[in-house]
């Protein structure tokens, strides 16, 4: 999905909400939002999916303020926030009629945690009743089909805090179908809140799944322009999951597979793209999608 206009705001509205974070004076955030004005002015944009302009600009911001990592802090802070209350979301899995379906639910409403969209997250979506929640696409039985034969599994992530659900998601996985290699693809670099190695080790994913770096240090993954290794395991996988928002917006152009989406979308510019309603939840292939935007 290439960029818009609107694109081009929501990523410097980003800018702005970074610099809070960097807690810079007054004078050295309106020097960092003018160097993000500049840059969008002398990019061609257009050509551009929206993650891979965000990672440009915030390049130029880094280069500019030395802080290559804004959201670090923050990052730890929703980590946190889920990890210090899984027992909770296991119980709640593990007690449901499907555990499986439930842990791919959970690790589908963590992707609400996210400051790279137009709307700040509610934690209450994560911690409240799921009873009632509706699903705009549901392809859960044509995974579970897809995994009763499969070897591998790569999972392609996205925000802090969601990762934690990724996890219970691939615990069920793993008790489910033990013989199941997982693999968990994380940036190579800081991207808004998006999970990075290290984060996925603190985690604890490592005791469960191999993680590896995709090469991309944006909110998103452009297979023609990831490291060698991961596009090997994403060409050989038996499934490819892609978690997020940022992920569809650069993985559904890619052909080849059919890659299973999972992701709240959060702006008008992916609704108006996809057919899906600016709010819809997503368990999909991407052939399902498709069938929205015709």
């Amino acid at each position: 999905m290439l960029m818009r206009n609107e694109c081009a705001v929501c990523i410097l509205n980003q800018i702005l909400r970074a610099t809070d974070y960097m807690d810079l004076d007054v004078e050295r955030s309106a020097l960092v939002f003018k160097e993000a004005l500049k840059k969008t002015l002398e990019t061609d944009y257009a050509c551009l999916t929206p993650p891979l302009f965000s990672g440009e600009i915030y390049d130029a911001i880094t280069d500019l303020t030395g802080d290559g990592d804004p959201y670090k802090k923050l990052r730890k802070e929703q980590n946190d926030l889920v990890l210090d209350n899984i027992e909770l979301f296991r119980e709640r899995i593990i007690e449901s009629k499907d555990p499986l379906f439930t842990s791919l639910f959970y690790s589908l409403l963590g992707n609400i945690i996210d400051y790279g969209g137009v709307e700040i997250f509610d934690t209450a979506q994560i911690f409240g009743e799921i009873k009632n929640i509706d699903l705009t696409i549901n392809d859960y039985k044509e995974l579970s089909e897809s995994l009763e034969n499969s070897g591998s599994i790569l999972i392609i992530s996205d925000n802090a805090g969601e990762a934690v659900f990724d996890m219970l998601l691939m615990e069920q996985i793993k008790l489910k179908y033990p013989e199941i290699k997982i693999i968990y693809g994380v940036r190579s670099g800081p991207a808004i809140n998006d999970i990075i190695k290290e984060d996925a080790e603190y985690i604890g994913i490592g005791e469960i799944a191999e993680i590896i770096e995709t090469g991309s240090t944006y909110a998103g993954t452009m297979i023609n322009q990831s490291d060698p290794g991961f596009v090997d395991i994403y060409n050989n996988s038996d499934i490819v999951i892609s978690k997020g928002q940022g992920n569809f917006e650069t993985l559904e152009m890619e052909t080849g597979k059919d890659i299973f989406f999972i992701f709240k979308v959060k702006c008008d510019i992916v609704a108006d793209y996809s057919g899906l309603e600016r709010g819809s939840l997503v368990l999909g292939y991407r052939d399902s999608i498709s069938k929205f935007s015709g």
